[in-house]
């Protein structure tokens, strides 16, 4: 009698194709399979999940659909439909994929788990967090279906349960690196109420007591910079705190959400534009050493705007941007920004000293590439690029085919130093030891925490031809 299924040799052989990233080898090769062994759902479902990988979305759903012809009480295909068809943005079609899954096979934690995902990003929460719960009922110690609860207790505006939904993951999985970043990154905006015995908790905390204001009352000198940072890299080191972030821009936001990656994927795909960036300006200063930037990071964190107005210090890593070291205030207007300008010159010329000045730009910097009349600002009447009316269909058609529409919850940044805060910077010194910025040297820093930064930088002196 001839088998439906190839050996389980065959099978691991092209299921390990799939699970080390090969994912072109693992369709081609399930799929002269199949030829085969035509009735083996076994390899629809390769095939279903490598389609996936390569986002072929609807190829993945056609094999999932095979393997339920021959076997129509194939959990795995439901749920591994339900992830292509939530992955493809038609989140009822997931969930009911998923539904279909439970319903053959009710004890199925990652169903559940799957579909808390496609029913978070359909904005239904309180069913999200259920999801997870029935997840965690049947397998408690599954790390994914805490981290995801989490995200979803922040959307829900429940930091303090996020917190411990984190913790718990982390405890599960202590190298959990998404559930440290996640934890991280709320801690920026949120301070625990109740006691917790969390490393990252507890090292954020004893940042937080570092008092940043005692900087900005005068000039602020060299010393006081690196013993800022020297005193925030002894509550990491004294706790045997071994963390790292790949970020390498830090934030003091206001609540408005720009949706910048939004725009920026309507530039990038369709080399356009987007209506919203035409009235986005902002004022950018650029420090000439790593001490000025942690400087201008220390006015920008006490800065007193109007608006509150979203601001961040980073190091420039875009290859086709010129510059190292960038702080950027966005503006709602062209006179806003003239303002914050004037503000902002006074403010650093009595905190880090003369020779700094603010530069008003338009938008983002990728745009005048494709656009070189975009960059020019005129102050005394019309711009001399302004929307291009033929591209508003663009956009329609755009939001129309996104995927998933999520809205991202942004909160309003906690004033003084946190533990993102430190992490980025160690960053920002291996950049600076990467463009053989001399100041780096009174950081002290002697590791490089992240390699790619480093080498990047120093790929930049020989792109722009310069020596720092």
């Amino acid at each position: 009698m001839k088998s439906r299924d190839p050996s389980s040799e065959q099978l691991q052989s092209i299921f390990n194709l799939y699970t080390h990233g090969k994912l072109q080898q693992a369709l081609s090769e399930s799929s002269q399979m199949l030829e085969r062994f035509p009735n083996s759902v076994v390899l629809y479902n390769i095939a279903g999940a490598s389609n996936a990988g390569l986002m072929l979305f609807d190829a993945a759903i056609d094999s999932y659909k095979q393997a339920l012809k021959i076997k129509p009480d194939y959990a795995d295909a439901y749920n591994n439909m339900g992830n292509a068809l939530k992955d493809k943005g038609d989140l009822e079609a997931a969930i009911g994929s998923y539904k279909k899954a439970l319903k053959i096979k009710p004890d199925y934690a990652d169903t559940y788990n799957n579909m808390g995902i496609a029913l978070k990003d359909k904005g239904d929460l309180e069913a999200a967090i259920d999801s997870y719960k029935k997840a965690l009922k049947i397998k408690p110690d599954y790390a994914d279906a805490y981290y995801n609860m989490g995200i979803t207790l922040e959307d829900k505006g429940d930091p303090e349960a996020a917190i411990d939904s984190y913790k718990q993951a982390l405890k599960i999985e202590p190298n959990y690196a998404k559930a440290k970043a996640n934890l991280v990154k709320l801690l920026t905006t949120y301070t625990p109420q109740k006691e917790n015995q969390n490393l990252i908790v507890t090292v954020n905390e004893e940042i937080r007591k570092i008092d940043i204001k005692d900087s900005t009352s005068k000039i602020i000198s060299d010393d006081q910079a690196v013993n800022l940072f020297s005193k925030s890299e002894d509550c990491i080191s004294i706790f045997g705190l071994e963390l790292r972030t790949e970020l390498s821009q830090i934030y003091r936001r206001n609540s408005f959400d720009f949706n910048c990656r939004r725009h920026m994927s309507i530039f990038d795909k369709h080399d356009i534009i987007p209506e919203f960036c035409f009235g986005c300006y902002k004022v950018q200063v650029e420090p000439r050493s790593i001490i000025e930037l942690i400087k201008l990071f220390i006015v920008f964190d006490q800065l007193e705007l109007n608006e509150n107005n979203t601001r961040k210090c980073m190091v420039e890593l875009r290859p086709e941007i010129a510059g190292f070291y960038k702080g950027l205030i966005y503006c709602s207007g062209l006179k806003q920004a003239n303002q914050i300008a004037e503000h902002l010159d006074t403010i650093v010329k009595q905190s880090i000293g003369p020779g700094l000045t603010s530069k008003v730009k338009r938008g983002c910097s990728e745009y005048p590439i494709s656009f070189p009349s975009y960059k020019e600002i005129n102050n005394s009447g019309p711009q001399l690029m302004n929307y291009i009316e033929e591209w508003r269909v663009i956009e329609e058609s755009y939001d129309r085919k996104k995927p998933i529409q999520t809205n991202e919850v942004i909160r309003i940044s906690l004033s003084g130093l946190n533990l993102s805060d430190v992490l980025i910077i160690r960053n920002w010194i291996d950049y600076a030891k990467g463009i053989e910025d001399p100041s780096a040297d009174l950081l002290n820093q002697n590791t490089v925490y992240y390699q790619d930064i480093y080498n990047k930088a120093k790929a930049r002196l020989d792109a722009f031809n310069i020596s720092y």
